[in-house]
This record gives C-alpha cells, sequence and structure tokens, in this order.
C-alpha cells in the first residue's frame, strides 16, 4: 500500500535540479515520503476535519531546508486537532538513520478547534529529534479537551494537561505564530530535555551525561493571547479542599525542567507579545542554564516572568504592563548568577492571595544548593539560593511592592547588586505602597540586607525599610510617551531602563510581524499581513561552572548567525579565537590561582557592528587555592612512623562502634565521635562541655584545623585548646578557637569540613564539645556533638638535640641494593625501624653505636620510612629506597 501511495504522490510532484515540489491533497500522505534537501511539500487550501496524526520526517541542510506548507498562508485550516510530529528516522532493524530530522520547516497552518493531546506538536518521532527545524507562521486556536478525558481526570481530581508545542533535539524555532485561547493545563511551549541531558543508550551502555551541550532554542515574535487561568476555569475543589489547580504545570513558556536544571539550555525567548497569559502565576517558567527572555511585553497577565531553577538568565528590555489588572507582576528570582536589566514594570497590582509571588521583583529565600554544574545530576526540585544577582537600571512605575522579600521558601540572604533603578508613583495613584515590603514585617532584615545597594532612585512614596543605596528624589519628572513614560530632573540620569529602539508591542501589531500573518489580535481573519519571516539576530554563549585554583583550558561553544569578537577582562584569563562568523569553539584558558580567594573576569562576545549590537558576557570564577593545599597534613591515616596522631584521652564516648573517639582520626566519613553534655550549668547557656584530647606525636606548629561534623540544621558549639607540656587541665592555657567569644559554631545543613586558620604550638590539642545551638547562638538545642573527621596541619617543631640528629645522619648508598649504611657522626643511635608506606614494620634492631649496616637484600624492591631513635630518646624518620 505504502508503494502504491508513493507513486500516486509523483504525479503530483515536479522535480528541479534534484529539489522536489510535492502537491499534496491529504495530509496524511505527507508520512509516505522521506524528504531530501530542498523539497517542498505544500497541503492544498481547504478545511481538513481528520484526527490523525501529521508525520513530517526528512533531511534538510542549512542552504536546502525541507518546507512543508499550507498552499497560502492561513489557507489550510485544521479542525479535528491533528497533532503533528517533526523529526528523523531511524530503520528498525539496521539501526540506519535514513532521516536526520534536520532543518525541516512547517510553515502556514491553522489549527482551529478539535481536542488537544498530552504532546500536541513535538519536534521528535520517537528517539529521532528534530534538529535546526522551524513551526513558523502557524496558529493554533481553542483546542478543547475530548469529554471523556475530561471526566476521567476530574474523577481523579486534576486537570487534562496538555502541552501544544513540545521542542526536542536542538536549536529548533518557533517564530511569528498566534497561539490562543487555552482551556487545558500543561504548557504552550515547553522546552523538555529530559533526552538533551541524558541521551537513550544501547541496553547495558553506561548512562552519558550530555547536560554540557548547548540546546540552543529559540522563540521569537510569537503571540500569545487568552490562556485562560486553570483555577477559574475549573473551579472546583479537591477532596481535601485543594483547588484543581495543576498549578506548576500551566505555563505560557517553559524551558527546562526541575530534574534536568543543569542543562546548557542557552534558549532565547525574544520580541513575544504575551497578552492575558493568566494559566498559572509564572508566566514563563525559567527551568536551564544560560537562557535568555529579551524585548518581550507581557500586557494584563496574571503572573510573573520566574527565574524557578537554572542559572546565569539574562532577563533584559521587557516591558511588564499590568493596565491595573490584579494579580499582574514582573519578576520572579530564584537561583544564582542572573542578570536583570532595562526591564520596564508599570501599573502592576498584587492580590492578596499571591501577594508572595506576583510584585514589580520578588526576591525569594531560597537554602538548596544553586548554580548546579552543568555535569552532574545533584539537583533539588526545591527553592535554591539566590547568588550573585544584578538587578540594574530597572524601571518600576505605580506597582505594588516594588521591591519584595519573600521568606516563606527558605532564609539564606541573596547575595549581588541592585543599583540604578528608578522606583516611581504618580501622586495618589491607588496602587501606592512601600519601596520595599515582604511577607513578614522583618522580612527585608531577615533576607535583604546582603545585597549590595547603589544609585537606586525612588519619588512618591516611602523607601518602607533602613538601608543605604537609596536616595529620594522629588525632582524627578514623568512625561508621558504614549502609554508609557520617560524620565527627566535632578536625579534621573542614567537610572532606570534603556529600551532602545524597542517599544512595547500592541493588538494593532499582530498579524504585521508579531504573530501569524492571517490573523489579527482577537483570532480574525486579514489578509493584508506582513507574511515576512525575518530570522533574528542571535549571539549565545555555553557557561563556565567555578573553576578550580589548577591552570587548565575549557571549552566554550559560541553559537552565532551573526560576526562576533572576544575580549577577555584580565590577564590571568585567555581565549585562543578572539573574532569569529557563526559558531566556534572558544578555548578559555585561565593561571593557576595561589590565593586562598576566589577570582572573577569575564570575556564578553560583543557582535560586529551593523547589527544588533548583541552583547553576551561570559562569567569566569576561578575557586581560590584549597587552604589544604598549601600546608603539610599532620595526621596522614598512614599508621606509624609517618603519622603518629593519637587519641590520648576522652571525657565520653558513645557504647555505638561507630561513635567512638579513635573514629574521629579513621578518615571514614561515616563514623565518628559523639557524647552527649550534662545538664545546662546555672548561668550559663550550655554544660561543662565533653572533650577529646589528641596526642600529636610530638610538638607542632599549627597552621590550620579542619574537621567536620554531621549534617545538621542546628550549629556545634566548640572550644579547641593546646597544651606542649601535658594533659592535666591546667596545662590547656591556650584557647586557640574561637578567637573571640566564647564558642566556635559550625556551619549547618552540611558535612564540609569547617576549616579554621590557627597560628599555635602544641603537642596535645583539646577539642571540647557543647552540643548544638540556636541561631542566635545564646540556647542549646541538643546535648549531642558529633566530631566525624578532624584534621591537623603544621610542621613538626624539632629540638636543638631533634636537629642535631637530623642534620648528622648520613645514609648511603641510595637507593641501596643488598647493605644500606647509617652512620651518625654526633649521637649513639639506640633503636632503629624500618616501615612500608602503609605502616606495616618490616624491620626491627635495638643497637648502641654511631654505626650500623643493615642487610636489605631480603627486603623487596619499593620505597620505605626508617625510624632512628637516639640516645637522648629524640626521633626521626626518613625516606629510604631500596632497589636490587
Amino acid at each position: 500500500m505504502n508503494k502504491i501511495l508513493f507513486h500516486l504522490l509523483l504525479l503530483f510532484s515536479l522535480s528541479v535540479a534534484g529539489q522536489t515540489t510535492y502537491n499534496i491533497t491529504d495530509p496524511e500522505s505527507l508520512r509516505d515520503v522521506i524528504y531530501e534537501p530542498g523539497d517542498v511539500i505544500i497541503l492544498k487550501n481547504g478545511t481538513y476535519t481528520t484526527d490523525e496524526r501529521i508525520i513530517f520526517l526528512g533531511s534538510g541542510t542549512a542552504d536546502n531546508p525541507v518546507t512543508f506548507r499550507a498552499e497560502t498562508p492561513g489557507g489550510v485550516i485544521f479542525t479535528g486537532g491533528p497533532r503533528l510530529t517533526i523529526g528523523g528516522e531511524t530503520d528498525d532493524d539496521t539501526g540506519d538513520k535514513i532521516a536526520t530530522g534536520e532543518y525541516l520547516i512547517v510553515d502556514g497552518f491553522h489549527w482551529k478547534g478539535g481536542y488537544g493531546a498530552s504532546n500536541f506538536i513535538e519536534f521528535r518521532n520517537g528517539d529521532n529529534y528534530a534538529h535546526h527545524s522551524t513551526i513558523q507562521n502557524c496558529a493554533i486556536d481553542g483546542l478543547g479537551i475530548e469529554p471523556d478525558e475530561l471526566t476521567d481526570d476530574l474523577a481523579d481530581e486534576q486537570i487534562p494537561k496538555h502541552r501544544w508545542i513540545v521542542l526536542y533535539g536542538t536549536y529548533n524555532t518557533v517564530i511569528n505564530c498566534s497561539f490562543m485561547n487555552k482551556v487545558s493545563a500543561g504548557a504552550i511551549v515547553l522546552g523538555e530535555y529530559a533526552y538533551n541531558a541524558f541521551p537513550n543508550v544501547p541496553d547495558g551502555e553506561p548512562e552519558i551525561n550530555n547536560s554540557c551541550a548547548i540546546v540552543g532554542h529559540t522563540i521569537t515574535n510569537n503571540y500569545f493571547y487568552n490562556y485562560k487561568k486553570i483555577t477559574e476555569l475549573y473551579p472546583f475543589t479537591k477532596a481535601n479542599g485543594d483547588p484543581y489547580s495543576n498549578s506548576g504545570d500551566s505555563e505560557t513558556i517553559r524551558i527546562g525542567t526541575s530534574s534536568y536544571q543543569m542543562v546548557n539550555s542557552n534558549a532565547t525567548v525574544s520580541n513575544n507579545y504575551f497578552v492575558q497569559s493568566d494559566g498559572e502565576n509564572e508566566i514563563i517558567t525559567n527551568k536551564s542554564k544560560g537562557n535568555t527572555y529579551t524585548n518581550n511585553t507581557f500586557r494584563k497577565c496574571r503572573g510573573s516572568l520566574v527565574l524557578r531553577h537554572g542559572s546565569h538568565a539574562t532577563v533584559d528590555g521587557n516591558y511588564f504592563l499590568g493596565e491595573d489588572v490584579e494579580g499582574t507582576g514582573g519578576i520572579r528570582i530564584t537561583d544564582s548568577e542572573h542578570t536583570i536589566t532595562n526591564n520596564y514594570i508599570q501599573d502592576c497590582i498584587t492580590v492578596a492571595s499571591n501577594a508572595k509571588w506576583n510584585n514589580g521583583i520578588t526576591f525569594m529565600g531560597g537554602s538548596e544548593d544553586a548554580d548546579v554544574a552543568c555535569n552532574t545530576k545533584d539537583v533539588s526540585s526545591g527553592y535554591q539560593e539566590s547568588k550573585n544577582i544584578n538587578l540594574s537600571n530597572n524601571t518600576i512605575i505605580n506597582t505594588n511592592a516594588p521591591l519584595f522579600y519573600n521568606e516563606d521558601k527558605g532564609s539564606e540572604d541573596p547575595t549581588g547588586t541592585v543599583s540604578n533603578n528608578l522606583i516611581y508613583f504618580a501622586t495618589s495613584d491607588p496602587n501606592l505602597t512601600d519601596i520595599i515590603s515582604g511577607d513578614s514585617a522583618s522580612a527585608f532584615d531577615n533576607l535583604g540586607t546582603a545585597l549590595t545597594y547603589t544609585g537606586n532612585v525612588y519619588t512618591g512614596t516611602s523607601l518602607g525599610a533602613t538601608t543605604t543605596g537609596f536616595s529620594e528624589e522629588a525632582g524627578i519628572t514623568a512625561t508621558a510617551d504614549g502609554e508609557i513614560f520617560t524620565f527627566s530632573g535632578a536625579g534621573s540620569d542614567d537610572k532606570g531602563a534603556v529600551m532602545g529602539s524597542y517599544e512595547p508591542t500592541t493588538d494593532a501589531m499582530v498579524g504585521y510581524g508579531i504573530g501569524t500573518c492571517f490573523l489579527d489580535y482577537a483570532g480574525d481573519n486579514i489578509i493584508d499581513g506582513d507574511c515576512t519571516i525575518e530570522v533574528v539576530e542571535s549571539l549565545t554563549i555555553s557557561s563556565l561552572t567555578s573553576l578550580s585554583p589548577e591552570a587548565a583550558s575549557y571549552d566554550v561553544t559560541v553559537n552565532a548567525n551573526v560576526s562576533w569578537t572576544a575580549v577577555s577582562s584580565d590577564t590571568w584569563i585567555t581565549i585562543n579565537i578572539n573574532s569569529g562568523t557563526g559558531n566556534e569553539t572558544v578555548s578559555v584558558t585561565v593561571t593557576e590561582n595561589a590565593d586562598i580567594n576566589a577570582r572573577a573576569g569575564t570575556v564578553t562576545f560583543t557582535q560586529d557592528p551593523g547589527g544588533d549590537d548583541i552583547e553576551r558576557v561570559l562569567n569566569v570564577t576561578q575557586n581560590g587555592a584549597d587552604l589544604t593545599d598549601l600546608y603539610d597534613l599532620i595526621n596522614t591515616g598512614t599508621g606509624l612512623p609517618t603519622d603518629k596522631v593519637t587519641v590520648h584521652s576522652f571525657s565520653k564516648e558513645n557504647s555505638s562502634k561507630d561513635e567512638l573517639a579513635i573514629k574521629s582520626l579513621d578518615k571514614d566519613m561515616d563514623t565518628e565521635w559523639t557524647a552527649d553534655d550534662g545538664a545546662v550549668l546555672p548561668s550559663d547557656y550550655k554544660g561543662d562541655g565533653e572533650y577529646v584530647i589528641y596526642d600529636l606525636g610530638g610538638t607542632h606548629h599549627l597552621d590550620m584545623i579542619q574537621f567536620n561534623t554531621t549534617n545538621k540544621s542546628d550549629a556545634f558549639g566548640i572550644q579547641i585548646w593546646v597544651s606542649t607540656t601535658g594533659t592535666d587541665p591546667s596545662d590547656f592555657t591556650t584557647k586557640i578557637l574561637p578567637t573571640s567569644g566564647d564558642l566556635l559554631f559550625t556551619a549547618t545543613n552540611t558535612t564540609d569540613f569547617n576549616q579554621y586558620l590557627v597560628d599555635a604550638d602544641a603537642r596535645y590539642v583539646k577539642l571540647i564539645g557543647y552540643g548544638r545551638f540556636n541561631s542566635a547562638g545564646d540556647n542549646r538545642e541538643s546535648p549531642w556533638t558529633a566530631i566525624t573527621e578532624i584534621e591537623f596541619y603544621g610542621s613538626e617543631s624539632l629540638s636543638v638535640d631533634e636537629a642535631d640528629l637530623n642534620n648528622s645522619i648520613v645514609l648511603y648508598p641510595m637507593p641501596a641494593k643488598n647493605i644500606l649504611y647509617v652512620k651518625n657522626s654526633k649521637n649513639i643511635i639506640n633503636d632503629m625501624q624500618i616501615y612500608s608506606l602503609d605502616g606495616r614494620s618490616i624491620l626491627k634492631k635495638t643497637i648502641n653505636s654511631t654505626s650500623l649496616e643493615i642487610d636489605t637484600s631480603l627486603i623487596s624492591n619499593g620505597t620505605y620510612i626508617i625510624n632512628l631513635s637516639s640516645e637522648n630518646h629524640q626521633n626521626i624518620s626518613k625516606m629510604i629506597i631500596v632497589s636490587h
């Protein structure tokens, strides 16, 4: 049957220079050919009632894409809700690739009515994903929910979830499309990254983490209208009283998912027009790394642009026009390394039910690890810390809660810079609130003080908090320019958003560069629309995670359709390519960072003059040298003679074999020393403490001590004392930690080492634990102390006799073959012992002489430690090599 259909299809085709034009009258027949570069498939105008999936498979190239289009834009109308597959094909028997799924274009179709589906249009055919493919100048309007599906899902207390466009693969584009009147849950456009992160592999093959590879999708010039709020469409309640909301999965656009937030997405969402995109509180949800949201207009949208998961997002040059509709908002910030600049937010109003989420700018106080590296899958679905945020040159006008601090999801303070923002309220504007507010009276004090505020100006209201970096400027004047305002007067220079040539999108622009060219803003047909597809100029770069302190080179991927140059900001950063046209892989090389402090620099990629002047900044952060690399570890865990550190004594230990004092020296992170202190003493907030005394095996100069604890939300209270003389309480006269105050409080919610630089001589170290304490450090929460491992760093302090012994010892020949000669010109050697590097005793002798011959003929080739003891009881260890 397929062969017959293929020949019938050829009767209506025209081949020119290896490129074929197919004229078809049945959308289902699209599947009958695997299309080649340059092929064009034209579906005859008409109304098609089919609900069968349309399958578009082929192999195009950048110069010769494969195009499937309507006879005229909008002339093909699908009323039965047929789904569409765009992708490649693999032979099931041989595994050979029949079609690559690259450079496929879908153009000019109108889905109007019919029922939606889980993944309505998807850029994949099974595991054969589309790449560099495009849907353009298409419309999807009013897909319904099949009645039985709705009945079944409501019975299960959920709303049917239909995603309209699901982007798989890489570098795919949604451009000049109109999406209207959605009534089901599920994102309108979703970047699905599971298979980008972890591609399918044959059974038995190891998993491959591909998350560092750029995805690079583009969503631009589209129109999103009237995504109805799910809680209002289905105003039911579940048995537990919760609404049928499907909140968390009804965004207009979602880029990524929580589970794959580490993917280097680098998607661009630009020049789109959102009107009443109300599906849920998150109009756009960022859940992957490196995405750019620029020159979009949001009008009467009851929600915010939300940076939920994934770091290094850029939000620049967007208009948020609430038009005094309740529930409208601007930008919500979670996760780290974001740049939020030149955004214009006007007339947005919070409502009580959403006050924590939709404000001008909302800072979230998360607690989970942020900026997840692309080469890991250690992700969290919780709210992450917001670190190194750049919130600069934004304008916020007549908007409730311009800067809002949300403690609801965590208490870690956001960090970064809030600078040169302009906040304006007109006299007696009904939206008037303080500049700074939060979900509690103390939210700013608890959450907002770690940010650096500088150069911000406001007028028409009160600041609402005590902080620097804001100035009230009564001389600022607002001048209407259509529906927006420009600002002048004292205090306004260089403040607020610089929007350039980008003006707010309006309804009149739909059909004329925004959305599809055959429908207006209300979904009515037009015949004079602009059907030109202008590919947006793009320049994206992959990101770098924090780099190790060692000198190394790292590859950064540049994806561009423009010419560009690159410049490094610092001499410790060099690049091998300084300019390019299109895509390149740039090697970024850093020198060794010998300082213990991290350092930061940039590489700036700039589009060559004559275009959109795109600029992208690669942040390069290199960690400081690890303190453990700067000092010698005393308790190496190798045993005698190289490691002489032991537990001398302790006051108490738990009865469990894995919770003994000696377990704090065993280099095993699954064991620890634990002990419970007694009652809190009168007129004190702690007991008398429980201790472990460590014998360093000789006097050392200590440079650093590090120890870790079990993972607790309360800090352990610790003191550390040292002695060079003995272990009686009176011998411990020097408290080296804390350096001030009564107790040293450890880091919480971690098992990482707490590191402390010290400067003291010690033979004995006494660690005293007082239990766990509240965040203020003035109330004990638990009497239990737990030390997993403790490590001492420094150098052994030789006595005069020890130094004299060390300098007078001669060992020869080296390496030794059958005899090793030991001579000491000044001291009598009493004892000799040879150890393997793992601490096993190989040979031991008691002598009384200044010279010694050791038979090494029976010792295996290798490296050993010889320990010599003098008549005045001084000990010296040296390394020897035996080679027969």
